[in-house]
C-alpha cells in the first residue's frame, strides 16, 4: 500500500505546486483598466433569403450524362454494330423512270 500513498503524495505536492505557480503568475501580470464596455448592437430582425432558382442543367452536364451510357458499338465492338444491321439497298430511281 506504501505505494499508493506516495502516489497521493505525489499528486498533492504537484496541485499544491501549480496553485502556487498560477497565483504567481496571476499577480506577475499586471492587470489592464477595464474600459468602458462597448454599446450593445441594435438588435435587426432577421430576413430569411429567398430560395435560389433552380438552374437547367447544362448541355456539358448533359453531354457527360449521355456520354455514361455505353453503346452497342462500345461493347460489343465496331464489327458487331455491322452484323446485327441488314445491308441497305441502294435507293432505285423509280421516279426518274416513270417521268420519261
Amino acid at each position: 500500500m506504501s505505494k499508493q500513498y506516495n502516489k497521493l503524495i505525489k499528486r498533492r505536492r504537484r496541485a499544491a505546486y501549480l496553485a502556487r505557480r498560477k497565483k504567481a503568475l496571476a499577480e506577475a501580470i499586471p492587470q489592464k483598466p477595464t474600459t468602458k464596455s462597448k454599446t450593445p448592437r441594435k438588435a435587426t430582425k432577421s430576413v430569411p433569403k429567398p430560395p435560389a432558382p433552380k438552374q437547367e442543367p447544362t448541355s456539358a452536364v448533359a453531354e457527360v450524362k449521355a456520354s455514361e451510357k455505353a453503346t452497342a458499338t462500345d461493347v460489343l465492338g465496331p464489327d458487331a454494330d455491322a452484323e446485327s444491321t441488314p445491308p441497305q439497298a441502294p435507293p432505285s430511281d423509280k421516279k426518274t423512270e416513270s417521268s420519261s
